[in-house]
């Protein structure tokens, strides 16, 4: 029975192996024909905080505008308005409420966002596998990917990608403190005509102007 332990433990370690290289070549592949041809994207989002303790936040939700690589839009409506920029070289956040932007250069790697629509920057910075379990807690028929970053010292510790018919319905953000940030979209779009300065930001008048300096702390976007 010892001679068999040995060829037995082998044969279980590559069913593992093989079963862990699918699941990638899948999530690759789900990835790859999701972003084929994806040059900009729309889409209605909703989006919800959820602590360690699965204490869940109100509710917010607006509309979203990506254009590749690195161009975003993100306008909060509900509960109040909020708005960020970014137009590849830096990034806007206003606040209208308080009359008060921060303005910041672009990290274009760090800012999950961009897995959206992405293929280098997801293949250089995380790990694909297709998972059978969803993240949130509802029935669905979305194929779900996990991304894990390669970068161990990564604010973010795992991101997943709820795919449906082609488009990207939910993205769930976790981070190192286990607290999670989910988006479902909806009425998404594919490569809508975006004009160019709606990723600019023309400062209002009274508008307090924070200015985060290059080297000053790490930018999230």
């Amino acid at each position: 029975m010892k001679k068999l332990f040995l060829p037995f433990v082998l044969i279980t370690i590559f069913s593992q192996v093989n079963a862990e290289s699918s699941s990638q070549e899948q999530a690759k592949s789900i990835l790859q024909t999701l972003r084929q041809d994806l040059t900009s994207l729309s889409a209605d989002f909703q989006q919800q905080e959820i602590d360690i303790n699965q204490n869940e936040s109100e509710v917010s939700s607006g509309k979203v505008w990506l254009n590749s690589p690195n161009q975003f839009r993100w306008e909060y409506i509900e509960p109040a308005p909020q708005l960020i920029v970014a137009n590849g070289e830096q990034v806007w956040i206003y606040d209208e409420d308080l009359e008060q932007v921060t303005i910041k250069p672009q990290d274009s790697s760090a800012n999950p966002i961009y897995v959206l629509l992405d293929d280098s920057k997801t293949d250089k910075n995380y790990q694909a596998d297709l998972i059978k379990i969803s993240p949130i807690d509802e029935e669905n028929n979305y194929s779900w990917i996990e991304l894990t970053p390669r970068n161990q010292n990564d604010e973010v510790k795992q991101i997943w990608l709820g795919v449906e018919d082609n488009m990207i319905r939910v993205l769930q953000i976790r981070n190192q403190m286990d607290n999670n940030v989910v988006f479902k979209f909806s009425n998404t779009t594919r490569n809508p005509e975006i004009k160019s300065d709606l990723f600019n930001f023309s400062v209002p008048d009274g508008t307090d102007i924070l200015m985060e300096n290059p080297g000053f702390g790490e930018s999230d976007y």
